[in-house]
Formats: C-alpha cells, sequence, structure tokens
C-alpha cells in the first residue's frame, strides 16, 4: 500500500509495484507475514501525524522472517514495531520492509504471527507507561481510563501479570464477563459523578484490609 498525499483513505491509498528494497549494512530486509493497523495508521494516511514524508508505506507493526542483511539472522522469524517506521521509513503494509537491525526481536515462539502483530505498539506504550516509567510493583493500584481500548486493556493485562490491582473506567462499565476474564477489581464509567467517591471508597477498604 501507498500514498503520495494526505486525505481520505479510501481515496489516497493505492497498491503500487515497487523493486525489493536493498538493505543497507546496518539494515535487515524482512519478509512481512502480518501487519497490524492502528489508529496511527489512519491519522498517518489522513496527515495527522506532521513527521511524515511521502510518498510513504503505512503500518508500524508487523511480523515476518529476515531474508537478507545480518548473516547470523537470515531465516529467523521476528516481530517489530513503532519507531520512525512508517512516517520517515516505509512502513509494515507491504510485501517486503527493511529495518534497521537493532530495531527486530526474536518473535516469541508461543504466539502465531498474526498474534505477534497485533501486540506491537499498545502494548509497547503500555509497557513503558507502567513498567518504564510508574516502576508499578506487585500489590499497587492501577487506575485505567480507556481500560476497553487497545493501550488501555494492554495496561490492564500487564498490571494484572504484575501482581497489581486494577479499576477500569471507561464510558461503559464493563460486561462482567469481560471484568472476570480480565481479573478487573472494579469497573466504573467515566459517566458517572460518582467516581472519586468510589475509587477512595476502594483504595480505602483495601488499606484497611
Amino acid at each position: 500500500m501507498r500514498f503520495s498525499s494526505f486525505g481520505d483513505v479510501a481515496a489516497v491509498l493505492h497498491i503500487e509495484e515497487l523493486p525489493t528494497p536493498v538493505p543497507a549494512p546496518d539494515e535487515v530486509l524482512v519478509e512481512v507475514h502480518a501487519a497490524s493497523i492502528n489508529p496511527s495508521d489512519v491519522k498517518n494516511v489522513q496527515g495527522k501525524m506532521k513527521q511524515t514524508t511521502l510518498p510513504r508505506t503505512p503500518g508500524r507493526d508487523l511480523t515476518g522472517i529476515i531474508v537478507a542483511g545480518n548473516g547470523d539472522m537470515i531465516g529467523e522469524q521476528i516481530w517489530a514495531a513503532g519507531g520512525d517506521i512508517g512516517f520517515t521509513r516505509d512502513g509494515s503494509h507491504a510485501e517486503y520492509i527493511l529495518i534497521p537491525g537493532r530495531g527486530v526481536r526474536p518473535k516469541p515462539k508461543s504466539l502465531s504471527m498474526v498474534e505477534a502483530a497485533s501486540v506491537g505498539i499498545n502494548y509497547i506504550t503500555a509497557f513503558f507507561g507502567l513498567i518504564e516509567k510508574a516502576k508499578l510493583r506487585e500489590g499497587e493500584t492501577v487506575l485505567v481510563t480507556g481500560a476497553n481500548g487497545g493501550v488501555g486493556s494492554s495496561v490492564v493485562k500487564i498490571a494484572k501479570s504484575k501482581g497489581a490491582r486494577v479499576i477500569a473506567v471507561d464510558r461503559q462499565v464493563l460486561e462482567p464477563e469481560k471484568a472476570r476474564r480480565l481479573q478487573i477489581d472494579l469497573s466504573l464509567s467515566s459517566q458517572s459523578n460518582d467516581i472519586v467517591n468510589r475509587v477512595k471508597q476502594f483504595t480505602q477498604e483495601l488499606a484497611l484490609s
């Protein structure tokens, strides 16, 4: 997929045949097996990402197999996401993509190509904020706004995997089955006028228990 101008996705995106790219010494050539579509990909085509240069192939998350470049990595199944991919470097919505060798990692064997490609930006954003910046520890309580969205649900899953308690806030209270499956401790609606009191009550009860 390719776009040479910004605008409505259906109007400006088109299929274009290009030569298979040749990797520079610090790059690898990846045969793309799966690529996800993020909201930022759509915004990118619409012209809402000011750093993007044209013409450009969109797409930020992918899985694939290295077919050229670093000899030690050829044939390896990898995943990659983010950075300048799709903005100033052609993205993952193509058959092949060039990526800096330092920007790829082996794909977890427990995930299929499609599953791994869907992890990408959502989990990277969630992990960076929750673990790298907030330094979440076991037993702490996290309030997640937009808990039903891509990044929000990723935050919920990472927080629970670290042994934290989760208060989930979204426009609607999460369905009971989903809340149980995600092990959410308290689900609230952002439309409620009683969020602050409910959160205070929940955390005070934890302090007394």
